[in-house]
């Protein structure tokens, strides 16, 4: 368990509802063209009806201040989803180090499950500590061009090791690492001052109304459960 998930929910009823169509997204959706678990392949973009609206303003405002636009990499993740891709990395991260692990017994890789759980929560059936995704309050977002295109931000998202800590890139003076660094400092600042809180390990996963937006903002409950 996180630190986070000591904060209780009250789930405030916010609707899920689709995001709409002039945002950007990611095509094809991720996960789903990794074979995740999605019943309706239609509706995968979706988040929280207050979420969605301060994810308009931020589009907005980003947009009327610099060349960049937001691109939306992951949403809400219904919990066989999390599962899914949480066993995958798992795995990855098992074949990374040499190891020979089946799913059955991921507990006896409590070193690989730790490292996982660092970019991953784990897919909780408990109701008192959703994964963040499975609430329709977290996102996964990027900056990219006019045209669509990703710009580079020093690491993928999902990437699996330090240089995805939002910081990674603070105190390295060169050239690349100082772009950037003010391309993350960019999206943090403009997904903040809307009020999204930021994943301590990732530069590109953001959050209103979970438990980690709840104890970021010193709240005493989190507005969303999973839904």
């Amino acid at each position: 368990l996180k630190i986070w998930n000591k904060i209780p929910i009250k789930d405030n009823g916010d609707k899920l509802i689709a995001i709409p169509s002039y945002l950007n997204f990611l095509d094809p959706h991720p996960y789903s063209h990794l074979g995740a678990p999605y019943k309706d392949k239609t509706s995968i973009w979706k988040l929280r009806e207050e979420v969605v609206n301060r994810l308009v303003k931020v589009n907005d405002y980003l947009i009327s201040k610099n060349s960049f636009y937001l691109l939306i990499y992951d949403s809400w993740r219904p919990l066989e989803v999390q599962e899914f891709m949480f066993k995958r990395a798992f795995l990855l991260e098992c074949e990374k180090s040499d190891i020979d692990a089946s799913l059955k017994n991921m507990k006896s890789y409590p070193s690989i499950l730790k490292k996982v759980e660092k970019f991953w929560a784990y897919p909780s059936f408990d109701s008192s500590c959703p994964p963040p995704h499975s609430t329709g309050g977290a996102l996964d977002v990027c900056l990219s061009d006019k045209y669509g295109n990703l710009v580079e931000m020093g690491s993928k998202v999902d990437q699996m090791d330090e240089t995805s800590n939002p910081d990674f890139y603070e105190n390295i003076k060169n050239e690349e690492a100082i772009i950037w660094n003010s391309r993350r400092n960019l999206l943090r600042e403009i997904m903040t001052k809307f009020g999204f809180a930021q994943h301590p390990n990732e530069w590109w996963h953001f959050s209103y109304g979970d438990q980690l937006w709840a104890w970021k903002n010193k709240k005493a409950n989190a507005l969303y459960g999973k839904i």
